[in-house]
C-alpha cells in the first residue's frame, strides 16, 4: 500500500492536470452524492426516528365523490374508544393540532404548535423525559408537557416544573402548569408539536378540535392490523349517511409510510436520490475514461515492473491500491465540500440536513462502504487493462498501449453515457423550472396579488358584534381597497358538497361543492364573469335565502346561486350563457342560476379545479374568513390590519397572511424547493461530465500530436484540424442526444402527469438542451483542439 501511495504521489505531481480533473471530479461527485443521500435518508426516515415507530399505525380516511378528487378527512373522534373496547391488547391515542396556539407572556405573545392528546399518547411514543412525569401531567386538565427548547425559552435554565404558561386556544386563554419537560423532538416527523395538553374527554363530531382534524394513533402487533380493518368495515362511521358512506374509504396504515405516500413526495425523493447516484456514476466514468486514456503514459513503467519480476496479480493489486488512495483522497475532499455546501442546501431546499460522524446515523460507515465500492468500480477495469500489456511489445514500441480500437470504443461509449445523462438532466431541469414558474405565475382565475387573508375571523371565540367591528375597522384601514368574507378561501375553508341535477338530465347527478360567500366576494377577488350577473342582495332579494344550501328555501320561492365554469359543464351546459336563468334541483329544493364565473383555482395545481356553486350569505356564512384587497404593498397593510385587529379582539390571534404566501406554503413550496435541489444537482452532474470530457480531450489530443503534425506538413490547415478534432468528440455527444430524448420524455411526461395545471412538453426543451450540450462539449474541447491545431509541425515531429 505504501508503494501505491508513493506511485500515486509521483503520478499526481507529474501530471497536475490529471490530478485536478480526476481527484476533483471524484470529489465533486462524492459531495453531490453525499448531500443528496443525506436528503433521501432524512425523507425516508420520516417518523422512523420516533421511539416505537415500528408498531404504530394511524387511521386513514378518504372520501371521493363522483367527478371530484379524493381528499383526506379527519378520523372519527369516537373510533379510538370503540377500538380500545374491542381489542384489549391495543393502545389508542388521539391528537388534534393547533399550529397557531398563542403563548401569552406579559404584553407580548408568541405562536407555538400545540397538540391536544390522550393520556396514552406518551405510551405510544415514549419520548425521553428531562424532568417530570408525562402520564400524571396529562391526567390533569391544566397539565402541559413542553419540549426542552420551549422550557428554556420561557423559564431559562431553571427548572420548569410547576411553572405556568398562559396559552390561548380558540381565542380563549387558559393557564397551564408545566408537569413534564421532554427532549426536543426530531424535525422529520409528520405530526410535530412542542406543547402537549390533555384532549377533552368528550370530543364530539362538531367540536372545534374535530374541525382542526383528529389523528388517531394505534400501537398494535402487525398481526392485528387485518382484524382492525375488518372491525372498521363492520362498524361504519354513523356520522355519514348511507349515501355518502359508499364514497368513504377507511383503514389503517403504518405511520412510517405516511410521509412518502404524500402527493409526489416519493417520486421527488426517488428522483433526487437518482441524481445523486448519477453524479457519482459520472465521476466514476470520468475516472475510468481518464485512466484508460492514460494507459499509454504508464506502459513502460508497467513493462519494466514486469521485467523485474512483477506478476499480473501484483500489478492489479498495485493499481487498485492507487485507485483506493485516489478515491480515499477524493472522499475526504468530497466530505469537506459536503460540509461546506449543507447550509446552502438547507437554505434552498427548506431542509435541516447535518452530517453526524459518531453514534446513530454516522456518515462514516456508508462513506467507507462507498469508498470501497467506488474503488472497485473506478479502479478494476483500468487495473485490468493496464496490467495485461505485454512487456516486449511495449518496450519495442510496436504500438501505443491503451490506444487500440477496443480502448477507443470504450471511451466513446463512456462519453455517450456521460452526455446522455447530462442531456436528460438538462431537459429535466428546464421542464422542472418551467413548470414551477408556470404554477406560480399562471392565471388561476382571480387576482392573487394584493390579497390578504385573516383566518382568525372564523374563530368561535369572536361574537357577531366583534366580527362586525373587525370588518369596519379593517375597511377603514389605510391601503384597503376592498374586503369580503366567505367560507371558502384559497387553500381550504369551510364548504359542503351535494348533488345537483339539471331538468331532463339522465344518469347520476354530479356532486357540486357548495360554498357560501359574503358581499363583494367576486369584486374583491377580481373573478371574471362569463355570463349573467354577480350577487346584488340590495336589488335582488332572492340572492339571500339559500342559507342551508337550498334545503330551507322559502316556500314557493327559488333562491339564486352562481356557478363556476366547471360546475356549468358538469350540469351539461356547453356554453356559460346557456346556464343563466336555468333552475336546477339541489337535494330537496331547487335553485336558479344567475351567473357563471371563470374557474378560480383555490387548491393545488396538481388537482383538477372542483365544480363550485356559490350562495350568498350575509357575513360569509359558517366559519367565514376575511379577505382584503390592497392596492399598495401588502406587508405594510398587513401590519396595519393586525394593529386594528388587536384593538378590537386582543385575545384572538388574527392568523394573517397574504394569499400568495398561503398558496406558496400550501401548494408550491415543496415543488419549488425540490426543483432547486434537482437543478443544483443536475448542474453539478453536468459539470462533472464536462471535467471528464476536458481531461479526455487533453490526453487524446496529446496522443495525436504527431499525427496532426504530419497532416499539417501535408497541407492541412488549422481550421481543417480543428474540425477534425471537434467532430471526433461531438459525434458521441450527438448520439447521446438520441438516447437521452426518449428517456427524458418518458420521465418528464410521468412527472407532469401529476399536475392538472401543467405546461405542454414542448420540443423546445429537448432542442435547447441538445444545443446547450453540444455548445458545452465544443467549448470544453475547443481550447485543447486549438492549441494542438496551431502547433508548429516541426516541433510536434521532433518530440517523437
Amino acid at each position: 500500500m505504501s508503494s501505491a501511495f508513493l506511485t500515486l504521489y509521483r503520478s499526481l505531481t507529474r501530471h497536475r492536470l490529471y490530478a485536478i480533473l480526476n481527484i476533483g471530479g471524484l470529489a465533486l461527485g462524492i459531495a453531490v452524492f453525499l448531500v443528496l443521500m443525506l436528503f433521501v435518508r432524512f425523507e425516508t426516515n420520516y417518523d422512523r426516528v420516533l421511539p416505537g415507530w415500528e408498531r404504530v399505525w394511524t387511521i386513514e380516511r378518504t372520501i371521493q365523490f363522483p367527478g371530484n378528487p379524493e381528499v383526506q378527512i379527519p378520523s372519527s373522534p369516537t373510533l379510538s374508544g370503540q377500538l380500545a373496547a374491542a381489542f384489549p391488547d391495543l393502545v389508542a391515542a388521539r391528537m388534534t393540532s393547533y399550529d397557531t396556539a398563542t403563548v401569552l407572556t406579559g404584553n407580548t405573545s408568541t405562536t407555538r404548535k400545540l397538540a391536544l392528546v390522550d393520556h396514552d399518547y406518551f405510551r405510544i411514543f415514549p419520548f425521553p423525559v428531562i424532568e417530570g412525569n408525562t402520564a400524571s401531567t396529562l391526567a390533569r386538565p391544566d397539565g402541559i408537557v413542553v419540549t426542552q427548547s420551549v422550557a428554556e425559552a420561557y423559564f431559562g435554565r431553571t427548572s420548569a416544573l410547576g411553572r405556568t404558561l398562559a396559552v390561548a386556544i380558540d381565542g380563549k386563554a387558559r393557564v397551564y402548569r408545566v408537569g413534564a419537560v421532554i427532549a426536543d423532538l426530531p424535525k422529520n416527523q409528520t405530526y410535530a408539536s412542542v406543547l402537549f395538553a390533555a384532549i377533552p374527554a368528550e370530543l364530539t363530531d362538531d367540536s372545534r378540535s374535530t374541525s382542526n382534524g383528529v389523528v388517531t394513533f394505534l400501537a398494535l402487533p402487525d398481526a392485528a392490523a387485518d382484524r382492525i380493518g375488518a372491525f372498521m368495515r363492520r362498524h361504519p362511521d354513523p356520522g355519514f349517511n348511507p349515501e355518502a358512506r359508499q364514497f368513504l374509504k377507511e383503514g389503517i396504515v403504518p405511520l412510517s409510510g405516511r410521509h412518502l405516500a404524500g402527493q409526489g413526495v416519493g417520486t421527488v425523493v426517488a428522483v433526487l436520490g437518482g441524481v445523486g447516484i448519477v453524479a457519482l456514476l459520472l465521476a466514476v466514468v470520468n475516472y475510468v475514461n481518464l485512466a484508460t486514456a492514460r494507459a499509454g503514459l504508464r506502459a513502460r513503467e508497467i513493462a519494466m515492473r514486469k521485467v523485474v519480476g512483477a506478476t499480473r496479480r501484483m500489478l492489479i493489486g498495485q493499481l487498485l491500491g492507487e485507485a483506493l488512495a485516489a478515491v480515499t483522497l477524493a472522499a475526504l475532499i468530497g466530505l469537506a465540500l459536503a460540509e461546506i455546501a449543507l447550509p446552502f442546501v438547507n437554505a434552498i431546499g427548506g431542509t435541516d440536513l447535518s452530517i453526524a460522524y459518531w453514534g446513530a446515523g454516522s456518515i462514516l460507515p456508508p462513506l467507507v462502504a462507498m469508498t470501497v465500492l467506488v474503488t472497485l468500480l473506478a479502479g478494476f477495469y483500468p487495473a485490468f487493462v493496464i496490467s495485461r500489456f505485454q512487456a516486449a511489445g511495449v518496450l519495442a514500441a510496436a504500438r501505443t498501449p491503451g490506444g487500440d480500437r477496443a480502448g477507443a470504443r470504450l471511451r466513446k461509449a463512456l462519453v455517450v453515457t456521460q452526455f446522455g445523462i447530462a442531456v436528460a438532466l438538462m431537459i429535466g431541469t428546464a421542464v422542472l423550472f418551467a413548470q414551477t414558474r408556470h404554477v406560480q405565475q399562471a392565471d388561476i382565475g382571480f387576482g392573487r396579488d394584493g390579497l390578504i387573508m385573516m383566518s382568525g375571523y372564523g374563530d368561535p371565540a369572536l361574537d357577531p358584534g366583534q366580527r362586525a367591528r373587525l370588518v369596519d375597522a379593517m375597511r377603514q384601514t389605510r391601503g384597503v381597497a376592498g374586503i369580503t368574507t366567505s367560507g371558502v378561501v384559497p387553500g381550504g375553508g369551510t364548504f359542503a358538497i351535494a348533488k345537483m341535477k339539471r331538468a331532463g338530465a339522465t344518469g347520476e347527478p354530479p356532486m357540486i361543492v357548495q360554498a357560501t360567500v359574503g358581499e363583494h366576494f367576486f369584486d374583491t377577488y377580481r373573478a371574471r364573469l362569463l355570463a349573467g350577473r354577480v350577487f346584488d342582495p340590495d336589488r335582488f332579494a332572492l340572492d339571500i335565502g339559500n342559507g342551508d344550501t337550498g334545503r330551507k328555501a322559502l316556500a314557493g320561492r327559488v333562491a339564486n346561486i352562481m356557478l363556476n365554469r366547471t360546475a356549468a359543464r358538469r350540469l351539461g351546459f356547453t356554453r356559460a350563457d346557456e346556464a343563466i336563468g336555468q333552475i336546477v334541483s339541489l337535494d330537496s329544493g331547487t335553485v336558479r342560476i344567475v351567473g357563471v364565473i371563470a374557474d378560480m383555482r383555490f387548491g393545488s395545481p396538481r388537482d383538477p379545479v372542483e365544480a363550485f356553486a356559490y350562495s350568498y350569505r350575509p357575513g360569509g356564512g359558517y366559519g367565514a374568513i376575511v379577505v382584503i384587497r390592497t392596492s399598495v404593498d401588502p406587508t405594510v397593510v398587513l401590519e396595519r390590519l393586525e394593529t386594528a385587529w388587536r384593538r378590537v379582539a386582543p385575545a384572538v390571534p388574527p392568523a394573517a397572511t397574504t394569499v400568495d404566501q398561503k398558496l406558496y406554503e400550501s401548494f408550491y413550496r415543496q415543488d419549488v424547493q425540490r426543483s432547486r435541489l434537482f437543478s443544483t444537482g443536475a448542474v453539478l452532474a453536468v459539470a462533472i461530465g464536462c471535467l471528464g470530457l476536458y481531461g479526455l480531450a487533453a490526453f487524446d489530443t496529446m496522443r495525436r500530436v504527431k499525427e496532426i503534425g504530419i497532416r499539417k506538413v501535408l497541407g492541412a490547415s488549422t481550421s481543417v484540424v480543428m474540425r477534425l478534432l471537434l467532430v471526433q468528440f461531438l459525434k458521441p455527444v450527438l448520439l447521446a442526444n438520441v438516447i437521452a430524448w426518449p428517456i427524458a420524455w418518458f420521465a418528464m411526461s410521468h412527472w407532469l402527469s401529476g399536475f392538472d395545471d401543467r405546461i405542454p412538453l414542448s420540443p423546445v426543451y429537448f432542442v435547447a438542451a441538445s444545443a446547450l450540450a453540444l455548445a458545452i462539449a465544443a467549448a470544453t474541447v475547443a481550447s485543447q483542439a486549438w492549441r494542438v491545431a496551431r502547433a508548429e509541425p516541426a516541433r510536434a515531429l521532433r518530440q517523437f
